[in-house]
């Protein structure tokens, strides 16, 4: 009786797990697909409840232990020389060491604000050279910066989420720690931030090729590619007559029926684009 109690328990335990992690992935994945829409400039039509973001979370959770892997060494560098450090230090020092580490977490995530500026990179005309550029390269082309991008907001995410742990395990009923609640907003905000970073950079990157050109579209000349699908409409890009190029939204309804001739990625799409519509 005891043994079937125990193991009641347990299962009662992992379906709590297991259904907090499906939670957290949707949201992830929804936040993932919202920020890639906004980057990107499209308006696919979001709604609460669709399938998708299961799939775009899952992803997100994958490429986010990728990162974690990646980062471990760095991870373990840092820990060891700032405890190190830490332990040498007198106790007034220690305190400003540790607001010092609190300000430079605060500082990494407020730069990570940066990205979210950047928004409707297919139509945008980015500045050579500038910020805005170098971030739309890296969204459409180049995927280097993304990726080094994805890699810091993990590690300094890693190190709030490891230095609040720290201050609370240290944390005695006979006083309370300010640098707490910083911590715990600091790495609130990072979680939210790391899909948000994801989506922008490492999203679905692909376009699909229709056969040809949807009902009721004009002003526009083939090819024209399926950007997004969401549960009533899709957003295209074609290009005009006069060379530049367009983002569309439709209903879902105009596609049935219409095949997919080819899937390329955002690159290769812009790429052909961009020498008719000199755009780029």
């Amino acid at each position: 009786m005891e043994q079937s109690a125990t193991l009641l328990e347990a299962a009662k335990n992992v379906s709590v797990v297991l259904t907090s992690s499906a939670a957290v992935s949707y949201a992830a994945g929804y936040l993932a697909l919202r920020a890639r829409a906004h980057a990107l400039g499209t308006d696919p039509g979001f709604t609460l409840v669709d399938q998708m973001y299961v799939f775009a979370g899952f992803r997100f959770a994958l490429v986010t232990l990728l990162a974690l892997l990646c980062i471990v060494p760095a991870l373990m560098v840092i820990t060891k020389v700032a405890r190190w450090t830490y332990a040498r230090l007198k106790p007034r020092w220690q305190k400003v060491f540790d607001w010092v580490a609190v300000v430079i977490l605060a500082a990494a995530t407020l730069v990570s604000f940066v990205t979210l500026g950047t928004e409707a990179v297919l139509l945008g005309r980015p500045r050579p050279g500038a910020l805005d550029g170098i971030l739309t390269s890296a969204i459409l082309r180049d995927g280097k910066l993304g990726t080094v991008i994805t890699l810091g907001a993990t590690l300094t995410t890693a190190l709030t989420l490891l230095l609040l742990r720290a201050r609370y395990r240290a944390l005695s009923s006979e006083r309370t720690d300010p640098l707490i609640p910083v911590l715990a907003l600091v790495g609130l905000i990072q979680l939210i931030l790391l899909p948000v970073q994801h989506g922008i950079f490492h999203a679905d990157r692909n376009g699909r090729a229709l056969a040809r050109i949807p009902g009721g579209v004009s002003g526009v000349v083939p090819p024209v590619w399926l950007l997004d699908r969401g549960t009533d409409r899709a957003s295209l890009l074609a290009r005009a007559p006069d060379g530049s190029l367009s983002l569309l939204t439709v209903k879902v309804d105009v596609l049935d029926g219409i095949p997919v001739t080819r899937v390329a990625p955002l690159n290769e799409i812009i790429g052909e684009l961009a020498p008719a519509s000199g755009a780029r």
